[in-house]
């Protein structure tokens, strides 16, 4: 997450978790992708708020690490306040995702929330390439980001996010609505097997995948 993406949260940390019933439909289904989490240790980049990994802990409480990593301080303490309570204590680090003071082969989940639409392309590659080093061989990963249908349905979808950008543009921040994602994972070296579609109003798309051989990586559109 670039400095000034950052910012933008920062600024908004009160009030960001008004939008999470927006987001709350993809984060459930993104936990449910998660599975199997008993046990497990999660890395969760660009947290935000923790509604990601709220939603994980509502599925299962027996996590045996999380690590939340944001580079808004003030969206992190937001996440304090709602993890604050767990046991065992959840870690909080204000970081880049692209650049995570963790060591290799960490995690056997990481989670990546509705940033990757964010980003241009080449930060994309740097943050799934980050996720790609933390997770532990046959790891799993799971990527959230503001998508659209399919077809001409998404072309009217992405056509009417662009207008409303052009008219709200203090409001909004990013690329707008997300297409190809899964091919992008799959190109960072992981095996696609799961996506999901989440419609609405902000329309989400959830990918998981599986840390393996590039050579090897399976698209599922």
């Amino acid at each position: 997450m670039s400095d000034s993406i950052a910012s933008y949260f920062d600024a908004r940390a009160r009030s960001y978790d008004r939008q999470l019933w927006l987001e709350g439909p993809a984060l459930r289904a993104a936990a449910r992708l998660a599975e199997p989490l008993a046990g497990a240790h999660v890395v969760d980049l660009a947290a935000g708020t923790g509604g990601l990994s709220a939603a994980l802990i509502a599925r299962e409480a027996r996590l045996s690490r999380l690590i939340v990593v944001d580079l808004a301080p003030r969206m992190l303490e937001r996440a304090k306040m709602r993890l604050g309570t767990l046991d065992p204590p959840a870690r909080f680090l204000t970081a880049d995702a692209r650049r995570v003071p963790l060591p290799d082969a960490v995690a056997d989940v990481v989670t990546i929330g509705y940033l990757l639409h964010l980003l241009p392309p080449s930060d994309r590659k740097e943050v799934l390439a980050e996720a790609f080093r933390l997770l532990r061989p046959h790891g799993r990963l799971i990527v959230v980001v503001h998508g659209s249908p399919r077809g001409i349905a998404g072309r009217i979808y992405r056509g009417i996010w662009r207008a409303f950008t052009r008219l709200a543009r203090s409001e909004v921040v990013g690329h707008g609505p997300m297409t190809g994602l899964a091919s992008l994972v799959a190109a960072a070296g992981f095996t696609v097997n799961g996506s999901r579609r989440i419609p609405g109003v902000y329309w989400s798309h959830v990918v998981r995948a599986r840390r393996s051989d590039p050579a090897a990586a399976v698209v599922t559109t």
